[in-house]
């Protein structure tokens, strides 16, 4: 790909793609399943975004590194089974076509596997729309560092990035870009120092061509 002139970086769960509606009740499932105390709906968002290292302890205390490993391929195994549950934040779609009609390079960058980014993707209809993916490889410890590759492997002219938790704003500043905060999203009251802020996917353009040209 030649250089982006200007990149948007997405995060994905809790920012194009409406985890809950498929995710917690495959994690209460498995929970049960392995006979661990089946939590909350809420609880369960709360940890959407986390990398692996933190939400498994969190929906597995006391767990080991084997019944983790035990968990997540459960978990990939119903994912497959439940994706046709799968969304897209209304108006993803249309805000995606229209960055890209007004030059923009699209990417999504996630703590998650290629694999689940690339699935999640087509299952909600936006696979087409995403340039670029970058998930969390396995040498990378956080967002910040996945994002870090993804600029370096692109080296776009101007960049920011969007996005619904902490983790997805703390990426941004580390990598010193705008960042515009998705009230709809699973964290809202983390979104309280972004640049721009959006209460649906519909204002992330505007957002956006703002936040390039201030």
């Amino acid at each position: 790909m030649a250089t982006p002139e200007k990149l948007i970086v997405f995060d994905l769960d809790g920012t194009l793609h409406r985890t809950e509606v498929f995710a917690v009740k495959i994690h209460q499932l498995v929970q049960e399943e392995f006979g661990y105390p089946v939590q909350s709906s809420e609880f369960i968002q709360s940890t959407f975004g986390m990398p692996s290292q933190e939400y498994l302890p969190a929906l597995l205390p006391g767990s080991n590194e084997e019944i983790q490993r035990n968990y997540v391929q459960r978990v990939v195994e119903l994912e497959n089974d439940y994706l046709y549950l799968a969304e897209a934040y209304s108006g993803s779609a249309e805000m995606l076509e229209r960055l890209r009609a007004d030059g923009w390079v699209t990417a999504v960058c996630s703590n998650s596997s290629t694999r689940y980014i690339s699935s999640v993707l087509k299952a909600i209809g936006l696979d087409e729309l995403i340039d670029e993916i970058q998930p969390l490889e396995a040498d990378l410890h956080s967002k910040d560092e996945s994002l870090a590759r993804l600029l370096a492997r692109l080296q776009p002219k101007k960049a920011l990035m969007v996005g619904d938790t902490i983790f997805d704003l703390d990426a941004a500043r580390k990598n010193n870009l705008p960042f515009i905060g998705c009230l709809y999203g699973f964290r809202p009251a983390e979104m309280a120092t972004a640049d721009r802020k959006v209460e649906n996917a519909g204002e992330i353009f505007a957002a956006a061509q703002e936040l390039l040209f201030s």
